[in-house]
């Protein structure tokens, strides 16, 4: 390979910076899951109460506590910001990168490490999950933490070097578990037991497994004793629904088939999906490196178990894009070095694909088939940008003779997407996922004293993050806070949808009323006619005002 001119250190981090962090503020929060995150964090802040997550001040047991005092902190510094929402996200995803530089360049050299680094970071899912605020790429973070630390233990040399390499492991893995739960301890176990059988360090596994269990107990010890002494119910609900239920019933939430996530792995890996038959083919006769057969069995056991998991989302399989990133950026440099025809194949085939695209979405666009109104003629113009850098970025690595130029060119290509991407979205889908524009009409018109219901916990959040309250009642549909309002002390927060009229005239006689839905229902004959009314899309808000006052 020739001599890089590229100094990746450098580059890396600032290509991080411009597709990762000076985006993040740009668009709106996304309903539910942004919404949800960032509320239950500002309530955390709000409260000073950071031991019992609450959501709406309804007690919220889907997930431990970390993530939400990752995102808390943000708050913090940052303020109520879609900034500080996201941005735990995405300091998780480069402090995973790094941890790639160090793996790999540990075992082969700084400047691999820094171009699986760049892999890393330009795959779309690993891009999309790291500007986007749910506890995945956190999650993700602490694994590859833990996965790099048992690798290196299984490199040690001395009895000091163990101790702390499994150590580390340890301390990850309970983090892990503080992050999403359980299911932190068995994703490592999967992919390094059958790792030291085949190294033939089994027995190692076996001195050395009680540290490991020992320093993640520890961790997580101070906070489990906390809630539960705080909420004795917590480890009840969260072991048996959150874990049991949602991995094995047959009507666990979110089931999907077995081959659910093959395409994902497919999207997750753009653009370097166009470079992978090439990679793979050079990795042929490579297992025996310890790194390459470590990486292969890190990318595939977790992403059997997730298959095999009846409850599946496709944010579960982003803890195989690191491994991934390893194995790629590894047949690439060799497919360079043996000078392969397949990068150039997949580079041309990648920029004719994207050039395609572009084509099609203008010809829809001048056919009036895209779903956009008369002040949005603009976006197309804006998204065949998007999509021409892609393909130019393709075509170029294509053409390049030098392997910095063409890696770069082609690890670049997804950077005007995630720059731009909220240029792009439609107001349809602005305003049917992304309520801040309907919240900024609403405020003007809610009053401190205001008696405020919501449809279902989706369009409960945006009234909580956006007008700063915590006391909304739920009618239609408890959704993912059933278990909350389950408590004695909560169970007047849900209002039956059959009763909702009467409970609206008995709340006018002191209060005005704001009932909001996304989708508005047919009302009954007999319900209370409205004062006002509020539409933005999806959303609608019907206001009833104190009777006094009428």
């Amino acid at each position: 390979m020739q001599q890089s001119r590229i100094n990746w250190a450098v580059w890396v981090p600032l290509f991080f910076i411009a597709l990762y962090i000076l985006p993040l503020d740009l668009r709106p929060l996304w309903s539910p899951d942004e919404l949800r995150y960032g509320e239950i964090s500002r309530e955390m802040v709000a409260s000073g109460n950071w031991i019992v997550p609450t959501f709406n001040d309804l007690r919220y047991f889907e997930k431990p506590i970390m993530g939400y005092w990752f995102n808390a902190i943000a708050q913090v510094l940052f303020g109520d910001t879609n900034f500080a929402v996201r941005i735990a996200s995405a300091l998780a995803t480069f402090g995973g990168a790094l941890i790639l530089v160090s793996v790999v360049g540990r075992m082969a050299d700084r400047r691999q490490g820094w171009l699986t680094a760049g892999v890393f970071l330009s795959m779309f899912m690993v891009a999309a999950i790291g500007t986007y605020s749910v506890l995945d790429g956190m999650l993700a973070f602490w694994l590859t933490a833990c996965y790099a630390a048992f690798f290196f233990a299984t490199e040690a040399t001395t009895t000091k070097q163990r101790w702390i390499y499994y150590g580390l492991a340890g301390f990850s893995c309970g983090c892990a578990v503080l992050t999403k739960g359980f299911l932190a301890l068995a994703l490592p176990v999967i992919v390094v037991v059958p790792y030291m059988i085949v190294q033939k360090q089994f027995l190692e596994i076996l001195r050395w497994g009680w540290w490991v269990m020992l320093v993640a107990f520890v961790t997580c010890l101070p906070w489990s004793l906390a809630i539960h002494a705080a909420e004795p119910d917590y480890w009840n609900y969260f072991f048996w629904e959150e874990h049991i239920h949602r991995f094995s019933a047959e009507d666990a939430q979110h089931a999907a088939p077995i081959w659910y996530y093959v395409p994902f792995l497919f999207l997750g890996t753009l653009p370097w999906i166009f470079w992978a038959p090439s990679a793979t083919i050079q990795l042929k006769g490579e297992l025996s490196k310890p790194l390459i057969r470590y990486s292969v069995l890190w990318a595939l056991m977790p992403f059997l178990l997730f298959s095999y998991a009846s409850g599946k989302l496709a944010t579960y399989i982003l803890p195989c894009m690191a491994p991934i990133a390893i194995l790629l950026t590894h047949g690439i440099i060799k497919a360079y070095n043996n000078k392969a025809k397949g990068l150039t194949i997949g580079s041309i085939i990648n920029g004719l694909f994207f050039a395609t695209v572009a084509i099609t979405l203008m010809v829809m666009f001048f056919m009036g088939k895209l779903p956009l109104d008369e002040t949005e003629s603009y976006r197309p113009w804006i998204a065949l940008f998007i999509l021409g850098f892609w393909a130019a970025c393709a075509f170029f690595a294509a053409k390049a003779k030098a392997f910095e130029s063409k890696f770069a060119a082609y690890m670049l290509s997804p950077l005007a997407l995630f720059a731009l991407f909220s240029t792009v979205v439609p107001n349809s889908t602005i305003d049917s996922k992304m309520p801040a524009r309907f919240m900024e009409e609403l405020a003007p018109k809610v009053s401190d004293n205001m008696v405020l219901i919501a449809d279902y916990p989706d369009t409960m959040s945006a009234i909580n993050w956006y007008l700063k309250r915590t006391d909304v009642y739920i009618t239609k549909g408890m959704g993912e806070v059933d278990y909350g309002l389950g408590y004695e002390d909560s169970k007047h927060r849900y209002v039956p949808f059959k009763q909702l009229g009467d409970f609206i005239k008995q709340q006018q006689e002191h209060a005005p009323v704001l009932l909001h839905f996304r989708n508005l229902p047919t009302l009954p004959d007999d319900f209370p006619k409205p004062d006002d009314h509020v539409d933005r899309g999806r959303y609608h808000a019907l206001i009833f005002n104190q009777q006094d006052a009428q």
